[in-house]
């Protein structure tokens, strides 16, 4: 069985982002970014903040709290992006280190739905997909790839419980 606060855990840190964004239309916007995640509520959840820069849409930032929540045995992640995007996806984990986190609502009025495949590749290394669709037809497929650059973020100790 996971850990669940623990996995979330491992999200502290400062890393360095790799995004690529493709459309529908066949585009494609490829950037680069930072991101820091750090412990909050005593080691119950991380805030993970990401800055970078697409091309074609130029500055993008993502704002993102999760957190495991043991009475449902799910994960939350609440998300504000720079591109107006505010979502509450919930999910779990689905054996290993694999994360699968959902949201449904709707888009300009037509129903909408996101999945958001998370993989713990190693402490210092993740990698996110988002699939994201209008009506049943996929629009856009986000894939980023995280890497360490520091553990100092953390700073305090995550308490034993997580």
């Amino acid at each position: 069985m996971v850990n669940a606060e623990s996995s979330i855990n491992r999200l502290t840190g400062e890393w360095r982002a790799s995004m690529k964004f493709s459309m529908e239309d066949g585009s494609i916007a490829q950037g680069r970014g930072t991101a820091i995640g750090r412990s909050i509520a005593l080691g119950r959840g991380v805030q993970f903040v990401l800055k970078g820069d697409l091309e074609g849409i130029g500055t993008y930032e993502e704002y993102n709290m999760v957190a495991y929540d043991p009475e449902e045995d799910t994960v939350s992640q609440f998300a504000v992006t720079s591109m107006g995007v505010v979502h509450a996806h919930t999910g779990r984990f689905s054996g290993g280190d694999s994360l699968i986190l959902k949201w449904s609502g709707s888009i300009r009025g037509a129903p909408a739905e996101e999945e958001i495949t998370v993989k713990l590749i190693s402490e210092d290394e993740f990698a996110i997909r988002q699939v994201d669709r209008i009506d049943g037809k996929v629009t856009t497929v986000g894939e980023y790839v995280y890497k360490r650059s520091s553990r100092k973020v953390l700073e305090e100790p995550v308490p034993a419980f997580a």
